[in-house]
């Protein structure tokens, strides 16, 4: 039996980051469902913050800013590129309407789901923090927004309450302990998303899914070179 432990480098309002979350969840089960005896293996996946934006920015008309996540001059490809892979992952993209801000509170809200509750828990409070922004225009800056996709996703009533409490400020150490944890380990690189595997194998871009695949295998079957010291990269321009 192998334990995979993964880290992602994330930001909710990231169009590439919901694409990354995607394909991790696809490849894990088509590694579970191809490999033979790869149901019994383990995959430890902990998500940790970044910031595209200030995160203390209030929210604003999303076309006020997303020249700041993608240069405008790049814009009409990069969306055309976004929707078509978005679609393939079930996924319809929603680039104009609606607003954005500053991701504190959601990665608090998403720290307390991964410290406190399931690992399905907290995939569902990812998802539908990334659906309800990248497709369904909601101001995932607004609290109250933020509380009922909680509670939808799994989160009791009692911890959403608790986290709501801005006196309180539930999970603020353990965030910034994932915020300095995600800074050593996306070092000079400033871009979003970075999946790292064992510590050792990184993709800097939502990972291919063969290529993130492949890789699993060839750990679990040790037939990937491993320096001392030395993280194997792969690249893509899939980052924000």
């Amino acid at each position: 039996m192998v334990t995979f432990n993964i880290e992602v480098i994330s930001d909710p309002i990231c169009s590439w980051c919901f694409i990354a979350h995607r394909a991790l969840e696809r490849t894990i089960r088509l590694y579970r469902t191809t490999i033979p005896n790869g149901s019994a293996d383990i995959f430890n996946v902990t998500y940790l913050p970044y910031y595209l934006l200030d995160p203390t920015l209030p929210s604003r008309d999303k076309t006020d800013l997303q020249g700041v996540i993608t240069p405008r001059k790049h814009q009409n490809i990069t969306y055309t590129r976004i929707t078509q892979i978005g679609r393939s992952y079930g996924i319809l993209f929603n680039f104009l309407d609606g607003k954005i801000g500053g991701t504190r509170e959601v990665h608090r809200l998403i720290q307390l789901a991964q410290s406190r509750k399931s690992s399905e828990i907290r995939d569902r409070v990812l998802d539908n923090v990334s659906g309800a922004f990248h497709e369904r225009a909601m101001d995932i800056t607004d609290r109250g927004i933020l509380r009922s996709i909680a509670i939808d996703a799994g989160v009791d009533t009692v911890e959403a309450d608790e986290w709501m409490d801005k006196d309180k400020d539930v999970g603020s150490k353990e965030l910034q302990i994932q915020l300095e944890r995600a800074r050593d380990l996306i070092g000079t690189n400033k871009g979003v998303p970075v999946v790292i595997v064992q510590g050792k194998y990184r993709f800097d871009g939502a990972p291919d899914v063969s290529e993130l695949l492949g890789t699993l295998a060839g750990i679990r079957d040790g037939r990937l070179p491993e320096e001392k010291d030395k993280m194997q990269e792969h690249t893509s321009c899939n980052a924000c």
